[in-house]
């Protein structure tokens, strides 16, 4: 560890001494139960390297509400759609805070990004525009041409593959694809490259920034260590946050230049268009500056997430033949043997909507999702949870509770058939994108990104593994930005 932050830690050791003791005279049997903290660090050294997975066990011990101290940071963990419903809806806006990691501060996102903002009228405006706008049935439908592009690509991609045998890295290829989709729904790239110089350029940076988020950072645990940055975390954030914006400022001035000049011209069927006429209008409260950030949390929150989910969707299907075939034999029904899937037949695919809930369920991109705050003193089922206090929600947890689902620990999409539940924020044991009013703005879009291009690569290929694995393999984690495979799925592709 670096001596300066070795001492700081050490200089810290009687401050966290006084303030653990304090702690624990005011939680009495009124604040949530939890493990015992230790003095100065908390609970960091029970979490291991899949807290979700120990915070799971300790509830088992310390029921569904629990609390636990990371460093100075009193943390409230909710693992049971019980008391999910409680904080998201009964009192949903107490709970509509922020944590805001350090890392969030670059590049002011901590005041302009709406994924961190204060729940206020600023925040309400971006959210009506993501909802009857940016993500409208119109708009999405509107977009759908140069989604379909994309998809074809990836199609003819891996097709190459099974030329010449060539074994798939099928993370590495979703991501470059959802890059693929990301900018062209919101910019209409167009490239006749599946792997673009702008993709490439692109792909380096989301991949630095997945990194420096995932991170724990000492100075969010410890206030003291703020102003030092000691790992680096916020300097690395503010240079790369800075190329993606600079990216995103680069289209907007190319499109506002492009209107300038052609005043009268055809508009593009994309979501800078959308924000660029909100923006010039008078129904909504945006302005131009603000829509590099609307941008960047639209294009950073699915990139890695949806890769991430449909590299699981993909690893199950592979892992459970018979589900894939089932599948497939859907999927070949609706559209026929050789037809293109559009956006439009998902409605017509209820196995395919199956298997992206169960997989959903079985490995949720965020296990904790994004963390809350607490804006005032709060009772919740005889405890009190107090202002301040950071809120987790273990979705993780609720997806392998056996008093919910059964067998949680077998892939079982057969059960949303006779299940009926959806993740639209309804229903809190299936909530991957939240629920509430800080529920996911992008996920109709995601939803659309994962089922087609899932549909795409079963439609058009059979799947060989590359090797032979023990069935247990496959589950194999690891927690970053999103809940990644351990590691990567490889697989053959065979034309059908």
């Amino acid at each position: 560890m670096d001596p300066l932050l070795s001492s700081l830690l050490i200089a810290l050791s009687l401050v966290g001494l006084t303030g653990f003791l304090f702690l624990r005279s005011r939680r009495g049997p009124r604040f949530p139960p939890g493990p015992r903290p230790l003095p100065v660090i908390g609970n960091f050294h029970q979490l291991g390297k899949k807290p979700y997975e120990t915070l799971s066990h300790l509830a088992k011990t310390h029921g569904p509400l629990m609390s636990i101290r990371l460093g100075s940071l009193y943390t409230v963990i909710v693992s049971s759609p019980e008391m999910a419903k409680e904080l998201l809806q009964r009192h949903g806006q107490v709970f509509s805070g922020r944590t805001i990691a350090q890392v969030m501060h670059a590049r002011d996102l901590n005041k302009l990004s709406m994924a961190f903002t204060p729940a206020g009228k600023e925040w309400r405006d971006k959210r009506k525009i993501c909802k009857e706008e940016v993500f409208s049935e119109r708009s999405l439908e509107g977009s759908e041409a140069l989604r379909q592009e994309k998809l074809q690509q990836l199609v003819e991609h891996v097709g190459r593959h099974c030329e010449r045998g060539d074994v798939v890295d099928i993370h590495d290829v979703l991501l470059v694809t959802n890059l693929n989709l990301m900018l062209t729904t919101l910019f209409s790239t167009r490239s006749p490259d599946f792997e673009s110089k702008t993709t490439k350029e692109f792909k380096e940076i989301v991949e630095v920034i997945a990194i420096a988020v995932a991170v724990p950072n000492f100075a969010d645990y410890f206030p003291i260590l703020k102003p030092l940055d000691p790992q680096g975390i916020k300097r690395k954030a503010e240079l790369y946050f800075g190329k993606l914006f600079e990216k995103f400022e680069g289209f907007l001035n190319e499109r506002l230049e492009s209107r300038k000049n052609n005043p009268g011209g055809p508009k593009e069927q994309d979501l800078l268009e959308t924000l660029v006429d909100i923006s010039q209008g008078t129904g909504y409260n945006l302005t131009t500056e603000e829509i590099p950030y609307l941008l960047f949390d639209l294009f950073v929150g699915g990139s890695e997430t949806n890769a991430t989910s449909i590299e699981w969707i993909m690893t199950e299907l592979l892992f459970n033949p018979d589900k894939l075939k089932r599948l497939k034999e859907e999927i070949k029904s609706v559209v026929g043997e050789k037809g293109q899937i559009r956006e439009a037949d998902i409605a017509r695919l209820p196995y395919l909507e199956a298997v992206v809930k169960e997989t959903l369920r079985f490995h949720p991109p965020g296990p904790l999702l994004l963390p809350r705050r607490s804006e005032a003193d709060q009772e919740v089922n005889g405890y009190m949870i107090p202002k301040g206090a950071q809120i987790l929600f273990n979705v993780w947890a609720m997806g392998k509770d056996p008093s919910i689902w059964t067998d949680p620990d077998t892939f079982e999409p057969e059960r949303f058939l006779e299940k009926r539940v959806d993740f639209k924020g309804q229903h809190f044991e299936l909530i991957p994108f939240g629920a509430g009013r800080r529920i996911c703005p992008g996920m109709p879009l995601a939803t659309r990104i994962l089922q087609m291009t899932t549909a795409v690569l079963v439609h058009n290929f059979e799947w060989r593994l590359e090797k032979d694995k023990d069935h247990a393999d496959h589950k194999g984690e690891v927690l970053g930005v999103a809940l990644r495979r351990e590691t990567p799925l490889r697989a053959f592709p065979f034309k059908i």
